[in-house]
């Protein structure tokens, strides 16, 4: 059938289609060309997805740690540090190219009594609470519903960490309730 001399419609299907299809031996076939399990690529996808993970150092601080750990986990974060005095206590905040914010916080005996966080990631929570991470995990094991919103609030005597978000966005604080200093309250750790 034509329509003119420069145009012609042709029923005929064309001659590369790319179809995939089961052949014997459950095999895929594309184009003509089968489709196998490349094992050697996978492990480098997994390399690649797996260096931005490596890149990013975490933070070396931790609840009930010193001050002389706060120079160290911005060398080690690749960040810079800056430091606020208030009246009861010092923070010190490490801002990090990838958007991620690690604030610490310490008490006048120069002790890390809190820890918050912000970013597009959540960051390794067993770095950031040190000896307190067994008490977090085996309090988030203990939840009836863990894992089925999109904040998680553990309180007890000893530990009390807050962290929420959604992807890209996620913040969160941690502190022991002991050594917090008179005068501060949780509110003010953010």
């Amino acid at each position: 059938m034509h329509l003119n001399r420069h145009f012609s419609v042709s029923t005929r299907a064309p001659t590369r289609v790319a179809r995939r299809r089961r052949v014997a031996g459950g095999r895929f076939v594309l184009q003509n060309h089968p489709m196998r399990c490349r094992p050697v690529k996978f492990a480098l996808l997994l390399l690649v997805l797996g260096a931005g993970a490596i890149s990013t150092p975490p933070a070396r601080a931790s609840l009930g740690g010193d001050a002389a750990s706060v120079a160290s986990d911005a060398a080690a974060l690749r960040g810079v540090a800056r430091a606020t005095s208030l009246q009861q206590f010092e923070m010190q905040e490490i801002a990090i190219d990838n958007g991620i914010r690690v604030r610490e916080f310490l008490n006048k005996d120069g002790i890390v009594f809190a820890v918050a966080w912000s970013g597009p990631v959540v960051p390794d929570l067993r770095v950031l609470l040190g000896a307190s991470f067994d008490g977090y995990t085996k309090s988030l094991a203990a939840l009836k519903q863990p894992g089925t919103h999109r904040s998680v609030r553990i309180a007890a005597p000893e530990l009390v960490v807050e962290s929420g978000g959604h992807m890209r966005a996620y913040s969160g604080h941690a502190y022991l309730p002991p050594l917090l200093p008179a005068g501060v309250s949780p509110a003010d750790l953010h």
